[in-house]
């Protein structure tokens, strides 16, 4: 029996190592945002999150701005004019005069041009006319997301923009340099959602992130921006990691990582967006957002952008380099087919926790990339239009740490995902703290805010300027801090 049982081993063990990696015991609790998508029933709808028209500071009128949208087969359109709230296509927004006249080689200060209610209806309804050469993909109309606005409008040194939708903040507000945190508890305060924008401009006021390719960012900004996301958890709901062209945006996917990590462990999961931040016709297909809907309602879509059921979706990258792997393939913009609609996009992920494997389909891809805690962990092709990765795999182990994310790669483009979050099965992330950010930003704002309340709440020549050259209403404004203040 004994020298049975040692020719029987001397079989197994040969073969046991021949089974996959995969059969490792350690397991994985895999939370993934796609878990209560219906791939079978649900729809992809493309959405444009930031763009710009004359009504601040874009070439463009709403008329010229809504129909370029219609042609590249947009589902869904939020204009986020600086500082001025979108109140329909069919309405000319309060003005800010004071912007329109600095930005005059844009706006001529030409009158703004909406569209009428019949041309409104047409293109909610999808009756509209597209241009010659274009086609739509569904026979629905286009959503017009509410109240949308660049917020931070004129902040000097750096642009630190964010943008708000659904709610009545920010109109007419300049703004104080790196402060975040006012407009998104203000956007929160008023029922709102926002969204971090192109945080490279902030970070890397120069513009000159190429310099910091492939570095982590300086952690302060890490805290920072992880501090907004967890004080405003169900209103912020993420940030941009691949804007307009890419240029001033090709280290934010390092620190989207690095924020991550920290907001991850104590409950909270920012999204990863893309948009086109368009001022032209040109670049309105730069990039955006494809929504993962039950239906094209702006209920349905509110709660897409809450729950980061969407991928996000560029014709440009920058290469990047991260831990000696080249994170971002790069692309030549001479290359794009830009009207057609042959990007990579994902059409179905499966996180299977009794494998510990997640497998995606996906069209127009051929390779895809994983990356775990801000490292690349696997770059593989894409075969026959599936991919698939084992969390479980001996080379993974040690890498797999908070959260797995990846993107799909191919001749027109980049497709981002979401992250999903991964622990230990039976264990539990440990909370990070996460420091207040008290830095010059919070100081200015106390020193604007002290001076506003001390001298320009109560002069009518202030009241007189910020009417007329800042388009809003100071006695209103006053109102509403008042109230928001005995909220609080």
């Amino acid at each position: 029996m004994k020298k049975l049982l040692c020719i029987l081993l001397s079989v197994l063990l040969p073969a046991a190592c021949a089974l996959p990696v995969c059969a490792s015991p350690r397991g994985f609790t895999i939370t993934s945002p796609y878990d209560a998508v219906d791939w079978d029933a649900w729809d992809a709808y493309k959405a444009q999150l930031h763009c710009h028209t004359t009504a601040s500071d874009g070439f463009l009128t709403i008329h010229e701005s809504i129909q370029a949208h219609y042609d590249y087969d947009y589902d869904v359109v939020a204009i986020t004019d600086h500082g001025t709230l979108n109140r329909g296509w069919d309405v000319v927004p309060q003005l800010i005069p004071l912007l329109r006249a600095v930005k005059k080689e844009r706006t001529k200060m030409a009158p703004v041009v909406p569209l009428t209610a019949a041309e409104y209806a047409a293109y909610q309804n999808g009756s509209a006319k597209t241009s010659e050469g274009f086609a739509r993909t569904h026979g629905t109309g286009m959503l017009d997301v509410p109240l949308g606005a660049e917020l931070n409008m004129a902040t000097p040194f750096a642009d630190c923009h964010l943008t708000g939708y659904f709610s009545e903040y920010g109109q007419g507000l300049a703004g104080v340099y790196g402060d975040y945190e006012t407009p998104t508890r203000g956007v929160r305060e008023a029922g709102g959602l926002s969204m971090l924008s192109h945080v490279g401009e902030y970070v890397y006021p120069k513009k000159d992130s190429e310099k910091h390719v492939g570095q982590p960012v300086d952690d302060y900004y890490a805290n920072k921006f992880a501090r907004i996301f967890l004080d405003n958890p169900d209103s912020c709901v993420g940030m941009g990691i691949n804007s307009a062209t890419d240029a001033h945006t090709r280290c934010d996917r390092i620190l989207y990582d690095q924020i991550l990590k920290k907001t991850i462990p104590n409950g909270v999961v920012p999204w990863a967006f893309c948009f086109s931040d368009s001022h032209n016709e040109t670049s309105v297909n730069d990039a955006y957002t494809m929504m993962l809907l039950p239906e094209l309602t702006l209920d349905a879509f509110r709660a897409g952008m809450e729950n980061g059921t969407f991928f996000a979706v560029s014709h440009f990258t920058y290469g990047v380099e991260l831990n000696g792997m080249q994170e971002m393939p790069g692309f030549v913009e001479e290359d794009m087919d830009w009207r057609s609609n042959a990007t990579p996009m994902v059409t179905r992920v499966t996180a299977d926790e009794q494998s510990d494997t997640i497998t995606i389909e996906c069209k127009n891809a051929d390779t895809i990339t994983w990356i775990s805690d801000g490292n690349v962990i696997r770059r593989a092709p894409v075969t026959d239009g599936r991919a698939e990765i084992c969390l479980r795999d001996a080379d993974l182990l040690a890498d797999v740490r908070t959260f797995v994310r990846f993107y799909i790669t191919g001749e027109n483009g980049i497709c981002y995902s979401q992250p999903f979050t991964v622990c230990p099965r039976g264990a539990s992330f440990d909370p990070v703290t996460v420091p207040k950010t008290r830095d010059l930003p919070a100081f200015l704002r106390a020193l604007v805010t002290v001076l506003d309340w001390a001298h320009f709440k109560w002069s009518p020549v202030v009241w007189a300027f910020k009417y007329f050259a800042l388009g809003y209403d100071p006695l209103e404004r006053l109102g509403t801090e008042l109230a928001q203040l005995f909220r609080r």
